[in-house]
């Protein structure tokens, strides 16, 4: 990535270009850098829900912006639609300006809530020496991916910059970095880490970094072992290879969700975009349940559309396995989650639990039996009497 420091004042045009910024300043930070990347998180949908009006919120968005990279020395790089590259000579400093910029855009007046633009911010730091106006080094690359791997309203930043913004303790007592584990960037060869910036006023919590390397599900790993069951599993198993919609019906503490996970996660091979678990035991509302896949999927919401359009544009080309846990909570919510998911997307199979059917289009409804108490004819205790003595 060549990035040059063309000497023009704000405002400056290239020639068949969109609107492009660019510094002023020729003093360029030299050697340990860090850079920043940021961009509004959908802004196509943005500008196409306000016209006319984008460029008034596109302007005040990149006010804010400066103010706070300036006052910690930032040098604007270069500034092209909604897109702003920025290095600063104290790593720090810029993670420091991260939390003011993103504080002052929820702070600012916007004319309604729908048209805030929620911006997404991320950082590496490495060494580099400017040459002729310009920086040519792969550091730059890797803040871009780290940037691109952010949710609007959030930063992220490298293990380098977290290193260099602790050193010497002077991280601020109110600021803090939360380490989201090895990521993979498009790219670059190994993994990274990543880790995002935690201040007073800034929203915490995020679906996973969009990176190559998601993980094939989110089922969660239980301490005890899975006892018996094996003719269920597998019989459940076959439904979901014949149906796309396979309901887990019993009575409460029967065994619905530990059964449905330990067949889920047989099923992850089969799945190329993954096994996703959504608890929906908390869930009363349809825009709550489709927040919760949204997480679950690593979306956010965009402005001006319903939730689950967002989630059936998502799920359109993928396969994937929807575990849809403890819908009894609201089974008319669940149905009407599960008829977009797989009316949106040809590929994707829904597994349900639940006390009673949740009657979406093309549901097999499966009953968990009683675990046996008898053993099998070859000998040995049965499912229940194995389980209990493993919980003793």
């Amino acid at each position: 990535m060549r990035v040059r420091i063309w000497v023009r004042q704000h405002g400056a045009r290239l020639e068949g270009e969109a609107e492009v910024h660019v510094s002023a300043r020729i003093d360029l930070p030299s050697g340990l850098v860090t850079f920043l990347f940021t961009d509004i998180e959908g802004s196509t949908r943005l500008a196409h829900l306000l016209g006319d009006n984008y460029r008034s919120v596109l302007h005040e968005h990149r006010a804010i912006l400066r103010r706070a990279f300036n006052a910690a020395d930032g040098v604007e790089m270069f500034t092209e639609g909604d897109s702003l590259f920025v290095a600063f000579p104290d790593a720090l400093a810029a993670l420091v300006a991260c939390a003011v910029a993103q504080r002052a855009l929820r702070a600012h007046p916007w004319s309604s809530a729908e048209i805030r633009p929620h911006v997404r911010m991320g950082l590496h730091s490495g060494h580099v020496v400017p040459r002729a106006g310009e920086y040519t080094s792969r550091e730059v690359h890797l803040a871009a991916r780290v940037a691109a791997a952010a949710h609007g309203d959030q930063v992220l930043c490298s293990e380098a910059t977290a290193r260099l913004s602790r050193r010497d303790g002077r991280l601020p007592y109110d600021v803090s970095l939360l380490d989201l584990g090895l990521h993979r960037l498009r790219g670059f060869d190994g993994r990274e880490r990543l880790l995002q910036l935690l201040a007073p006023g800034l929203v915490r919590a995020f679906p996973r970094p969009r990176t190559d390397s998601l993980p094939a599900h989110n089922l969660p790993a239980h301490p005890g072992r899975f006892i018996g069951r094996r003719t269920e599993r597998a019989e459940v198993r076959g439904l979901l290879d014949a149906h796309r919609a396979v309901t887990v019906v019993g009575p409460g503490g029967a065994g619905k969700t530990r059964l449905a996970i330990e067949v889920a996660r047989d099923l992850t091979d089969h799945f190329r975009d993954g096994v996703w678990l959504v608890d929906l035991s908390s869930v009363r509302d349809e825009e709550r349940a489709g927040l919760a896949v949204a997480r679950t999927l690593g979306l956010r919401p965009e402005p001006g559309r319903p939730v689950l359009d967002t989630i059936g544009d998502h799920v359109a080309d993928r396969r994937l396995l929807l575990l849809l846990d403890t819908c009894d909570a609201c089974p008319a919510v669940a149905r009407r989650l599960a008829d977009r998911v797989l009316t949106a997307g040809a590929e994707v199979v829904v597994l349900a639990t639940s006390r009673e059917p949740i009657r979406t289009g093309g549901e097999l409804v499966w009953r968990i039996p009683a675990m046996s108490l008898a053993g099998p004819a070859t000998g040995g205790c049965g499912d229940a009497v194995a389980l209990l003595v493993d919980r003793a």
